[in-house]
Order: structure tokens, then C-alpha cells, then sequence
């Protein structure tokens, strides 16, 4: 995986796609080059979105619960995942993060819109 750390319950950015812009959570990791990722809103864990870890950006940022109960989730049914729990990290990750806008690129996009506006 080149050094960086895509691992379940890592928090990560959306580059390229439709989704660019997005947080979500892994959830799943199928090869050195393909993960799986889920937000709990648009994507849910029942269905996670397949992503080349070239379209992402990991954060630093290790939601420990999040991974011990995805490697759990096999042997002990009684306290599985939920889309609940990927919508919290992401929300205690986006408190931390000291300007989510800017990091996300939606001031960028907002001044795209502005700029259309002021041409038309």
C-alpha cells in the first residue's frame, strides 16, 4: 500500500468521483489497491463503495471502535456496526478538523458558483 495507512475505521477524503469532497470511514480493505468505504448517509454499510486508494486522502484520524467491531462483527453478532456509528465518527472527526470547508473544498466550489454568477 506504498506506506500509507488504509486501514478499517481510518477516516478519508474523497478526491476523485462524483463523491469528491466527502468523508467517509473504511470499512474494508480488498486488495493493495481497492478498499471499501461507507459514510452511513449516502453510503450505507450494507452497501459501501468500492474506491482505488489513489482517490483518496487518509486522515490521521483511527476510529478504534469502528475497527474493533468490524474484525468482531464475525465471532460476536450481539454489537454489530451501524450506519449510526460511521455518522458519529465522521461528525467527532469534522469537530476536530479546524476549517471542514476548506478542507473539503466547498468554499472553493462556492466561489465557482459565484463566479459563474457575476459572468452571466
Amino acid at each position: 500500500m506504498k506506506g500509507k495507512p488504509f486501514e478499517i475505521g481510518r477516516v478519508v477524503l474523497s478526491k476523485q468521483g462524483h463523491d469528491k469532497g466527502r468523508w467517509f470511514v473504511v470499512v474494508g480493505v480488498l486488495d493493495e489497491r481497492h478498499i471499501l468505504i461507507a459514510d452511513g448517509r449516502t453510503r450505507p454499510l450494507e452497501k459501501p463503495k468500492k474506491k482505488q486508494i489513489k482517490h483518496l486522502k487518509w486522515k490521521p484520524y483511527l476510529a478504534e471502535a469502528v475497527a474493533q467491531k468490524v474484525v468482531a462483527q464475525v465471532p460476536r453478532q450481539d454489537m454489530p456496526l451501524q450506519n449510526s456509528d460511521l455518522r458519529r465518527v465522521i461528525s467527532a472527526f469534522m469537530a476536530q478538523e479546524p476549517n471542514p470547508a476548506q478542507a473539503t473544498g466547498e468554499a472553493r466550489g462556492r466561489q465557482k458558483e459565484e463566479c459563474a454568477l457575476v459572468q452571466k
